[in-house]
């Protein structure tokens, strides 16, 4: 079921499915969000949990059981209730069951909270330990936003603009390649992701931008730096869209150990503790 939301520049559609925000439109109609072509990429902007990507094998251990997950984990292919609804807010809740224990073995509540307030829609998720014992997991956002924003332009008329300088190295097959070097800028091009994604751990930036060389139109989205942020986009002709993903570190395959427990970038949250992992996406024309 889709859940509707507005402001007075901005409207927005979350499906229960997933939490995910499936339709960010203007005024004027124009859609901000990457309609979900399942020819090309079937999502529009899932949330990533407990897993960030995967590891090698797809299984991973806790206290040396073995359990297996899907990539990003399941939280984008379950339905949550929704809890509140307001015209510019909705509340998911996905709450841990006896199948999610099958796959990962910890208690959980996780809270999807989605605001929209003039050009800002912000997203917060909350992640509760309903268990005794400690939990460990990754989450993160994976927004798909169209590319061009504006009719008449192509994919090859935008750039990535970071907020303050980077220098990001993606690995390639016998090295790395330099993506950034103490810059801000990346234009976009389909062969630029022919080496999958590029992401900057720890970025300097607290917000990145899509913005086109001909038109004032963009995306800002706007995170916490001190977890990791990707960019990625399906190394195709046909894929118009790109994905500004913060995340709350690094994936599950950076940390080389299939031990949840043991994985350095994993969050590590106590019992009866919450975890607020939150990022705003901006629709700017200036």
């Amino acid at each position: 079921m889709l859940y509707t939301i507005s402001s007075d520049t901005l409207t927005a559609q979350i499906s229960d499915f997933g939490a995910e925000l499936s339709s960010l439109k203007t005024a004027d109609g124009t859609e901000l969000i990457w309609q979900a072509d399942p020819e090309i990429w079937k999502r529009h902007a899932p949330l990533l949990f407990p897993f960030i990507c995967n590891t090698e094998s797809k299984k991973y251990t806790v206290n040396g059981v073995e359990y297996a997950l899907s990539n990003h984990g399941f939280a984008r292919d379950t339905v949550f209730e929704c809890v509140s609804e307001t015209d510019g807010s909705v509340r998911f809740v996905l709450k841990s069951t006896e199948e999610t224990l099958k796959k990962y073995p910890y208690k959980f509540e996780l809270s999807a909270d989605y605001t929209l307030s003039g050009n800002t829609l912000a997203t917060s998720v909350t992640v509760k330990n309903t268990d005794d014992k400690d939990i460990f997991f990754f989450i993160g956002g994976h927004p798909a936003f169209n590319c061009p924003l504006t009719d008449g332009e192509n994919f090859e008329d935008y750039y990535v603009e970071y907020s303050e300088n980077e220098t990001i190295t993606q690995p390639v097959p016998n090295g790395e390649r330099t993506i950034l070097d103490n810059g801000r800028q990346v234009p976009l091009t389909h062969e630029l992701f022919a080496h999958d994604v590029f992401m900057k751990d720890k970025p300097n930036s607290s917000s990145i931008s899509l913005k086109s060389k001909k038109s004032a139109r963009s995306i800002r989205l706007d995170y916490d730096n001190s977890g990791c942020i990707a960019v990625w986009s399906p190394a195709r002709n046909d894929a118009n869209f790109v994905c500004l993903e913060p995340w709350s570190s690094v994936p599950v395959y950076c940390d080389k150990v299939d031990e949840l427990t043991e994985m350095p970038h994993a969050k590590k949250l106590a019992a009866g503790e919450s975890y607020v992992f939150s990022y705003k996406i901006s629709l700017l024309t200036e």
